[in-house]
């Protein structure tokens, strides 16, 4: 598999479906562009990915090895 591949993505579309979810409205382009610059802060790619090794028990059958 390449590795510069994209495995997962956020779109407008998913940051507008939140928005009406959790404020019943959709966010205007000045708050989409606030809450982009910011959701950075939040998303912790590196646990994501170490999380999921862990559901999938990778790490235990590494350590039995």
């Amino acid at each position: 598999m390449r590795k510069d591949k994209i495995v997962y993505s956020i779109c407008i579309g998913d940051i507008q479906e939140v928005a009406q979810d959790e404020l019943n409205r959709k966010l205007t382009e000045e708050e989409l562009k606030k809450v982009i610059d910011k959701m950075g802060d939040y998303i912790t790619w590196y646990d994501a990915i170490s999380y999921s090794f862990d559901a999938l028990e990778l790490k235990e059958a590494e350590e039995d090895e």
